[in-house]
């Protein structure tokens, strides 16, 4: 210890019988009055400048310039008064504010560390606000542009993995991400008052529907709107379709109503009498639009079945007077006449449908036809042999409409979906 100067801030020691005490204890008091409550100009200043004002303290960086200033150390303390410039020791410890910075910092062995640098940790704080201010309600608030979390690597003495763990107490309380947008809810991803993963949207009204939920216990995902849902809808009388609120897409196929048997021919034993021939199946037409695209509720128009002898009704599907889609019924079988009894031709669609199969007086009658149309429905077959009476051809079947709603949004995936379906039914102008 020495003599003369206090350990640590390197203090004057008053000396007994010393003349001019009053010099020693200015200089202890000039030295405690630039290291209590230590704050500095600035660390970053080159230039010593010529407008210092009594008390002004300036930690010097590399390289500084002027007259007190050139050739000293980077991080010496350095004080003006009384018109001169005057180095201050400073101990590893002492803490600094700089002003133009805004910034605390510590002495150490390197030099001037930031104060969070040099705590290393920081532990059982009630609050912590991040370029904003935190409350009781939000303790920790942050106002930031991006945020980054990288695993600590194997050669930093972690393992290289990063997990955010996120717990709640019991399985009715919530543990979720927020999204909003001005301070507004929007959607909610979490397990929200349950253990089930869900995710719930928020309307600008503030109403909240449940998009997902995962079963945790099987892993199976359900959504309440749809995704992968289809729900298909058959029409065999006329009707109206709504559809559904979770539809974006709705897929509807037509088919005409078929044709009646035409009548076979009477005459006498030993004459040729030929049947009447096969009704003609009714036509087949798809479509596949945006629920954004329609109007209203789709008007359902089934095409009656053709009675003996008469073409089957029309099937159409119409929009807010519109009509999207139609499918013409078959045409009735010919009447039997004494050479032949020909069979009905099919109705217009996308193709034309698949005939009625003609009558015969030397051989079974025909089949209705069945390739024509592949994916659409036979035609009658013809009638047999006539007797002596005539009778009167079988009616039509009633035609059908049948919707599919899916829930596939205006994306990639729908437009997908559209040219698959396209692709198996290209469009084709159908006969009105």
């Amino acid at each position: 210890m020495s003599d003369d100067f206090s350990a640590r801030l390197a203090l004057p020691y008053l000396a007994a019988g010393q003349m001019q005490k009053h010099v020693t204890l200015n200089t202890a008091l000039t030295r405690l009055d630039a290291l209590l409550q230590t704050a500095v100009v600035s660390r970053t200043t080159a230039v010593q400048p010529g407008d210092a004002s009594d008390g002004d303290l300036y930690i010097l960086p590399d390289d500084a310039e002027g007259a007190a200033w050139a050739g000293r150390a980077a991080g010496t303390l350095i004080r003006f008064e009384g018109g001169g410039w005057t180095v201050v020791p400073t101990p590893d410890g002492l803490i600094a504010v700089v002003l133009d910075e805004g910034a605390v910092v510590v002495r150490a062995d390197a030099g001037w560390v930031s104060l969070g640098e040099r705590l290393g940790e920081v532990q059982d704080l009630a609050r912590l606000g991040l370029g904003t201010t935190a409350d009781d309600a939000n303790p920790l608030a942050a106002k930031i542009n991006a945020a980054l979390f990288t695993a600590r690597g194997v050669e930093e003495g972690g393992d290289g993995d990063l997990r955010l763990t996120l717990n709640k107490e019991a399985a009715g309380d919530v543990l979720s991400l927020l999204f909003q947008t001005g301070y507004a809810a929007r959607a909610e991803l979490g397990l929200i008052g349950e253990d089930d993963l869900g995710l719930k949207a928020c309307d600008d009204a503030g109403t909240w529907r449940q998009v997902f939920r995962v079963d945790r216990a099987t892993g199976r995902m359900a959504f309440d709107h749809g995704a992968v849902r289809r729900e298909t809808t058959l029409f065999t009388s006329d009707g109206e379709y709504a559809t559904p609120p979770w539809a974006r897409w709705v897929e509807v196929a037509c088919v005409g109503g078929g044709g009646g048997g035409g009548a076979g021919l009477a005459g006498p034993a030993g004459t040729a009498r030929f049947g009447g021939g096969g009704g003609g199946a009714g036509g087949l037409t798809h479509g596949l639009w945006s629920i954004e695209d329609l109007d209203d509720a789709l008007a359902i128009t089934v095409g009656t079945g053709g009675l003996g002898g008469a073409a089957g009704g029309e099937s159409r599907v119409a929009s807010g007077g519109t009509v999207l889609l139609r499918a013409t019924g078959g045409a009735a079988g010919a009447t039997g006449t004494s050479s032949a009894g020909v069979g009905g031709a099919g109705g217009l669609g996308l193709r034309a449908a698949n005939p009625g199969g003609g009558s015969s007086i030397t051989t079974t009658a025909a089949t209705g036809g069945e390739t024509a149309c592949a994916d659409g429905p036979g035609g009658g077959g013809g009638g047999g042999v006539c007797w002596s009476t005539g009778g009167g051809g079988g009616g039509g079947a009633v035609g059908a409409c049948w919707a599919v709603a899916a829930p596939a949004s205006n994306s990639e995936e729908a437009k997908a979906v559209k040219a698959i379906f396209m692709g198996k039914y290209p469009l084709r102008e159908t006969a009105s």
